[in-house]
């Protein structure tokens, strides 16, 4: 097969795998920009301001143990390449054993987790409460949002995207209709919902459980839960190299959450109107970096199963596809905010300070999709490597970086120097891994 021909199979491929990414992705921070739509409209900000401030934290604590999706992905990808059946079906149990109880300390330990968090606080009181009350009904969903992770990682990295987009439409979805039944339906705000979610995540792992199922058995021919298969679950080195390679991945999510939440917690220092139209922004961040992840996703496949075949000519090519594509997307992202912007922010909200503020503040959402989509698609090529360490090293001395301007410019600049932090660390986490990038092509040899 020739090389040209070769690189159109890696294209038609990455596109089958990016394409249900980005809708599944994009579905996510829909249902944030929903959220802001319900609670943008009740009659006061703090409703507002408290599910953003929630939402904030569960986005700390879950991206803090995303090693479970993302090192899921990677080792699947790669038992996938090189044919190993067996493998992937220990590594499915073990991770969703690992997820789940992470999940029931998550829930035994939430009176501390929540001390701890809303210590940090500095928001009026009546979003505080109201915030609170959103995590104590939330968070009795944790073992299954964690176990969908797991599975999400494993249909991933068997390229099975597709499956990946069904779970993440029913789940927002339903997870948007039960917001509105409640708030809407019955009178509830934060509560609501925080309810609708804690029902959608829950229900979401059965859903998740029948695609895994019906994909081993169609697939490998063998039941996923065959004696053979659970003599070998419990371990001792197989669950060594998980946890080794998802303590680097966990280390540099950490780093990545609490940069995230010190965005918000930074914010609420300039009051709650500053707060709100942060939130709003933030969203339309998540936006693009839910929508460019799906070519990361792409990139995490297709690298781990050419490092898996040992096919270092293959891994190359799917690194420029995926990553040619990521950049236009990316531009797209940035002329579309700049249209149709304020539009958005209009519709978000009909608290007029709110749309001011945000409109002011609006060339950061602008410019951040040519900036963020180097150290997103660098992610997604370390991640499908299993390169763990690279990837918590660079993120380390980017938060190093990211801190130190939070010293210099936020005094200077404000607000807009909160966001000019948020920019650097996004430019020096693809610095400090695109330096990286032979140790990558090397796994292939």
């Amino acid at each position: 097969m020739s090389q040209s021909v070769n690189n159109q199979k890696i294209s038609r491929h990455m596109w089958q795998i990016a394409v249900p990414s980005i809708l599944a992705n994009l579905s996510t921070p829909l249902l944030g920009l929903s959220d802001s739509f319900i609670m943008g409209h009740l009659p006061h900000e703090m409703y507002l301001a408290a599910v953003a401030l929630g939402a904030m934290f569960f986005s700390i604590l879950y991206n803090g143990v995303n090693f479970l999706r993302m090192g899921t992905t990677g080792l699947a990808a790669q038992a996938h390449g090189r044919g190993d059946e067996l493998s992937l079906n220990q590594l499915f149990i073990r991770g969703c054993i690992s997820a789940f109880v992470i999940g029931l300390l998550f829930v035994g330990l939430q009176s501390f987790l929540s001390a701890g968090f809303f210590y940090f606080i500095k928001a009026e009181q009546s979003v505080i409460d109201l915030a609170h009350q959103y995590f104590s009904i939330r968070i009795w969903g944790a073992p299954f949002a964690l176990m969908n992770y797991v599975a999400a990682g494993w249909l991933l990295g068997m390229g099975r995207a597709k499956d990946v987009l069904y779970i993440h439409l029913y789940m927002n979805i339903s997870n948007i209709l039960l917001n509105f039944l409640f708030v809407y339906g019955f009178d509830m705000t934060a509560d609501g919902v925080a309810l609708g979610t804690l029902l959608s995540e829950s229900s979401s792992f059965i859903l998740c459980i029948y695609l895994v199922m019906r994909r081993s058995k169609l697939h490998f021919k063998i039941p996923l839960f065959d004696a053979q298969v659970l003599d070998k679950i419990i371990d001792g080195p197989a669950f060594k190299k998980l946890f080794s390679l998802n303590r680097d991945i966990f280390i540099r999510t950490l780093c990545l959450t609490l940069t995230l939440a010190s965005f918000i917690l930074l914010g609420t220092r300039f009051g709650t109107e500053i707060l709100a139209a942060n939130a709003v922004l933030m969203n339309l961040q998540n936006l693009t970096a839910y929508g460019l992840d799906g070519f990361a996703q792409a990139a995490e496949v297709l690298v781990g199963k050419e490092i898996g075949r040992k096919s270092k000519q293959n891994l190359r090519a799917a690194v420029i596809v995926s990553s040619k594509w990521a950049i236009y997307t990316a531009v797209a992202f940035s002329g579309f905010y700049w249209i149709f912007g304020e539009m958005l922010i209009n519709g978000l909200t009909n608290i007029e300070t709110i749309r001011t503020i945000s409109s002011d503040y609006l060339i950061w959402v602008i410019i951040l999709p040519l900036l963020s989509i180097w150290s997103f698609q660098l992610d997604g090529i370390f991640i499908g490597a299993t390169a763990g360490s690279h990837m918590r090293n660079g993120m380390i001395i980017s938060t190093l970086c990211y801190i130190l301007c939070i010293f210099i410019f936020l005094p200077l600049w404000g607000n807009h120097g909160l966001w000019f932090s948020y920019a650097i660390f996004l430019i020096m986490r693809a610095l400090t891994l695109v330096f990286k990038y032979p140790e990558v092509e090397k796994r292939a040899l």
